[in-house]
């Protein structure tokens, strides 16, 4: 048996109804959700888009940071990825993978760098101080917002990204604190003083105003829910 024998058997099952359930936090709490088929791929299609309009080429190697837990927000940027064809290498968010971080980083021709968290950027800072330094060979970093806030601080070119809920916000480098929503499949507004979102009717799960924890301005361009914090 092959890999491709198995692809095709694979492929002769019966599909799940849906991609998957993803969980983000609501306020104190948590909730499910289901993620369509039809969902995953806008959501690719969407990542490709803001992908492309950052740069990323074939010829980029991206070292993305996260969990398997968020895959519901960073699954359809890795299949964007793969579309482009960009060569990309995974690591944790933790403190115990930051010498594996810094391992790839140091050995590998890194252009890009997707999701770093301040738990990462904090024991890299420890082994390193000189955070220029470490991403001197790095093109574009987008950072959540903590580790965003202080590479900016260590005058290190960092664009933001964001999980909103159970939505994903990304800035492009030309407007680095400008995060950018697929407006097509989530709202997003204050209320009383905080931004919440909710599914459109495009999406498979019913999700209505839940809490980010997060303050900010919100206007539209287009298709396109921007967000400023």
């Amino acid at each position: 048996m092959t890999r491709k024998t198995m692809l095709e058997a694979a492929r002769r099952l019966p599909r799940s109804p849906i991609y998957g359930i993803g969980v983000c936090r609501a306020g104190e709490g948590f909730i499910d959700y289901e993620i369509g088929w039809a969902d995953l791929e806008r959501d690719v299609v969407w990542a490709h888009e803001q992908l492309v309009a950052a740069g990323i080429s074939a010829d980029d190697h991206v070292l993305i940071t996260t969990p398997n837990h968020e895959g519901p927000w960073l699954s359809p940027v890795i299949r964007a990825l793969r579309q482009i064809g960009a060569t990309y290498t995974p690591a944790e968010t933790y403190n115990w993978d930051s010498a594996r971080f810094l391992s790839v980083l140091a050995r590998m021709p890194i252009t890009v760098a997707i999701g770093l968290c301040a738990e990462t950027l904090g024991s890299v800072k420890a082994q390193n101080p000189d955070l220029a330094a470490v991403f001197e060979k790095v093109r574009v970093i987008w950072a959540r917002p903590d580790a965003h806030a202080e590479l900016v601080a260590a005058n290190v070119d960092s664009t933001l990204m964001a999980f909103l809920g159970p939505a994903l916000a990304l800035a492009r480098p030309d407007a680095p604190e400008v995060l950018r929503v697929d407006g097509a499949e989530w709202d997003v507004h204050d209320k009383d003083g905080h931004l919440v979102v909710s599914a459109t009717a495009a999406r498979t799960a019913r999700i209505v105003d839940v809490p980010t924890g997060l303050s900010g301005q919100v206007r539209t361009a287009g298709d396109t829910i921007l967000v400023e914090f």
